[in-house]
């Protein structure tokens, strides 16, 4: 399935919420929780409904569906090594920072690159 790095940033962020309180979201919620409008979080509903990422009531909360959540767990793990590549290549980048170009970075790499990423080294000089 293909996301860009902006879907994956609101689809981990709608994942961290359901799993932390409740299933179902409501789009001021997400919107909070991302520092956008809520407009924009409709938009991107409109997206993950037609990838059967969510369900959502008519004019209501949004709920990941299980393929939706099985989506964001996979793609949680690409994004945790990466972001351990990047917070380990000296670039001095908070944690959020990491995370947030882990979302934009993955979905430009080729598949076959990711499942073979080993978290590199540092050298202390």
């Amino acid at each position: 399935m293909e996301l860009t790095g902006t879907h994956l940033k609101y689809l981990l962020r709608m994942y961290q919420i359901s799993s932390a309180h409740h299933e179902e979201m409501r789009l001021t919620e997400i919107a909070n929780k991302l520092g956008v409008k809520k407009a924009s979080v409709a938009r991107i509903i409109g997206v993950f409904r037609d990838k059967n990422l969510v369900e959502q009531q008519l004019y209501g909360k949004v709920r990941l569906t299980e393929h939706g959540r099985k989506t964001a767990e996979q793609y949680l793990v690409y994004i945790h090594k990466l972001t351990e590549c990047l917070m380990q290549s000296g670039l001095e980048l908070t944690t959020q920072q990491a995370m947030d170009a882990a979302c934009i970075l993955l979905p430009e790499l080729p598949p076959e690159s990711m499942r073979n990423m080993q978290p590199i080294e540092v050298v202390s000089n």
